[in-house]
């Protein structure tokens, strides 16, 4: 065969790349081709990862005292980091070229501290204050600390057969991190361009052929726009504008508004950070999971829930459809309460109907070699793997340390720290499949509940430190294995070995659980407080334990039992679609995905207001419809998602540490005026 010349090997590289992936995501973002000599853990990415694990480990403790929270995104890490690496290489010695899996190393290192901080104002961060009522000794304080976040070591390496290895668990969430990598190292031209030339080309499709000008083009338009909503014109993260055509009009307010039911984008949240906070970037999603979250959200807000507070069940027309209230529940947050409750059996029976071969054949899966024709998976096979006693061994340390720690400090007895243990472990192949495969929901709502109403069921609900202790220990090994799973196929994509991603991952957990929990410590014996709680405190199941021992099923919420038959409800209801999926007219109902629906709309409305999530599906439709669908366009997507949240994460930390957390306010206008009450429309959440 004659060799090609330059052009055309890059042509027929482009074409490759979308031939040989069993996926158009993949095949459009992640690279068929490897060199297994290039370095990824070397002196620099290693010093430059740790540099990132403390530097974000201090500033995510000392952002949770400040009015508002300033972080560093995955996507700020690879973007800053860039300069450094090649900063290195001018300055010391010998170094050489700085390279793609060396960026990535230190991503994973980041992404470790970034998941603390997000575990930790999810879940642990009640816990610690509840703690920190007493004088709690430094040495049980460390240690608890610690253990919670290696426990999810030894589930991630048994859990790899199922949730990494095999090329339909996508994690979606990682390919707009692929791409942004890619687009720094590689300088890959167009098919069009690599063959016919740059000749004749419109501004539009040179800023489309050049990928880096493009990422740079969007994180400017974001960082500029986002000063509005966020400083300037905070009305439009709750932009209720068809209550403006009549402002006294009850119903109008109520079905209408950001916080009401969002019909016809009556409200709408123009704040891409309002719109992201929780639920991640729509734009990173398949289209079918898209699809079916707009279903389910027209089906049960726009439909099921206008019937219940029609009803008037439990007084519900003398309060907001839906509102900011935790300590009551209303139309909205009850219905969602049901759909969060039905999602923990329908996500087993789904799993069961829809995945129970594969996961069988996966469990008798001992190696990589045996993963079929898998591109990505035969060429990280090439790399010594960790053995699974690796995994165990460092989560039998770690929960030594977690029973001996929490049974001597009297916090929690040893046996319910196994109890704890055993039911966050029990949801995370299930619910990892339903994040890995539609890149939704790492954070789980219902996961929180379950371990709430057992820790409130048993002999716990005497103690504050007892019960919150037990949902921490349950909650955090649940969403830190699958943290860590995540990254572990962003490094098998990137093909980082698995052994330099395990020393990756230990290192940067023991650095980031070490210089976090000192320097909270440290600010706890200097007396400083704050009152931020749990984020899942914010709803009624949480704002109920909070304030309310005696159990939510019990005394004056004994109404709540109705709340059991969702259990019923959601383990029946994905039998009818798996059935008629059999069936070649109805096999597109093997799409119909019941937990995704019910995970998403359980989020609302103390989280996420309705109007947030219906601009997030909205957002998501159009760019999937319109643009995303081919996949020779979807590495721009993912660029349009990445560049989008850089603009969004150095707002943030500007507006937050120059003006929010020194009380520097903008001048009053009509488009600040009115922010006290979340919404634009003062009628959505007034009670009357």
């Amino acid at each position: 065969m004659e060799k090609l010349d330059k052009k055309e090997e890059e042509t027929c590289y482009a074409y490759v790349d979308a031939e040989m992936a069993q996926f158009e995501e993949v095949a459009g973002t992640c690279s068929n081709k490897d060199n297994v000599d290039e370095q990824c853990c070397t002196v620099r990415s290693v010093t430059i990862g740790l540099m990132y694990v403390i530097g974000m480990s201090y500033l995510n403790q000392w952002g949770n005292f400040q009015n508002m929270a300033p972080f560093i995104a995955s996507v700020l890490v690879i973007v800053s980091s860039f300069p450094l690496g090649h900063l290195w290489t001018l300055i010391v010695p010998g170094s050489k070229k700085f390279t793609l899996k060396e960026h990535a190393f230190i991503l994973v290192m980041g992404n470790v501290a970034y998941m603390y901080n997000s575990v930790f104002i999810y879940a642990t961060l009640t816990t610690l204050k509840v703690l920190e009522r007493e004088d709690v000794n430094f040495a049980y304080y460390f240690f608890f600390v610690l253990s919670i976040q290696f426990l999810g070591f030894g589930l991630a390496g048994i859990l790899r057969r199922f949730l990494v290895w095999p090329c339909e668990v996508i994690w979606p969430q990682n390919l707009p991190l692929i791409a942004v990598l890619r687009t720094f190292h590689e300088r890959q031209s167009s098919i069009t361009e690599a063959s016919y030339g740059s000749q004749h080309l419109s501004l539009i499709q040179k800023l489309l052929n050049n990928r880096l000008l493009f990422f740079c083009v969007i994180s400017i338009i974001a960082f500029v726009y986002e000063w509005l909503p966020l400083y300037i014109m905070p009305i439009l993260a709750y932009f209720s504008w068809m209550c403006w055509i009549s402002p006294s009009n009850n119903a109008l307010a109520q079905l209408t508004a950001v916080r009401g039911l969002a019909i016809g984008g009556g409200g709408l949240s123009l704040d891409w950070y309002e719109v992201t906070r929780y639920l991640g970037s729509p734009l990173i999603l398949p289209g079918w999971a898209l699809i079916n979250i707009a279903f389910g959200f027209v089906l049960i807000i726009w439909f099921i829930v206008p019937i219940v507070y029609g009803t008037n069940i439990r007084s519900f027309t003398t309060l907001p459809i839906g509102g900011v209230v935790s300590t009551e529940f209303t139309a909205l947050s009850l219905v969602t309460a049901f759909t969060s409750f039905a999602s923990i059996t329908a996500v087993f029976v789904h799993a069961l109907l829809f995945h129970g071969i594969d996961i069988w054949q996966q469990f008798r899966t001992k190696t990589l070699a045996n993963m079929g024709n898998d591109m990505h998976a035969r060429m990280i096979s090439l790399y010594k793997t960790v053995p699974d006693w690796c995994y165990l061994e460092l989560f039998a340390l770690a929960l030594i340390v977690a029973c001996v720690t929490c049974d001597h400090a009297g916090w929690l007895s040893w046996y319910y720290v196994l109890l704890s243990l055993f039911i966050g472990a029990l949801f995370t192949l299930p619910f990892g499949l339903v994040s890995s495969i539609t890149g939704q929901l790492l954070h789980n709502l219902s996961v929180y509940y379950l371990c709430l109403l057992i820790a409130q069921s048993l002999s716990l609900q005497t103690s504050a430190k007892n019960i919150y202790t037990f949902i921490a220990l349950g909650y955090v090994v649940f969403v830190q294995t699958l943290a860590l799973i995540q990254d572990m196929k962003l490094a098998h994509y990137i093909k980082i070995g698995p052994r330099p991603l395990f020393a990756a991952q230990c290192l940067a957990g023991f650095v980031c659980s070490t210089f976090s929990i000192g320097i909270r410590y440290m600010y706890v014996k200097q007396g400083k407080v704050t009152d931020n709680w749990s984020i899942f405190n914010n709803t009624k199941l949480g704002w109920t334990l909070l304030n309310d021992y005696n159990g939510f099923f019990n005394g004056t919420n004994l109404a709540n039992r109705d709340l059991l038959w969702a259990f019923l409800v959601g383990a029946f209801i994905p039998i009818p679609g798996w059935f008629l999926s059999r069936f070649k007219r109805f096999h597109w109902l093997n799409k119909l995905h019941w937990p995704l629906i019910f995970v998403t709309i359980g989020w609302m409305p103390s989280i996420v207001p309705a109007g947030a999530l219906f601009t997030w599906l909205l957002i998501g439709l159009i760019v999937y419809f319109s643009f995303g669908k081919y996949s020779w366009r979807q590495r721009h997507v993912y660029l349009v998602s990445a560049g989008l949240d850089l603009g969004l994460n150095i707002t943030i930390i500007i507006v937050s540490t120059a003006f929010k957390n020194k009380n520097v306010a903008f001048p009053e206008w009509w488009g600040n005026k009115n922010t006290s009450v979340y919404d634009s429309c003062d009628k959505a959440v007034q009670t009357w």
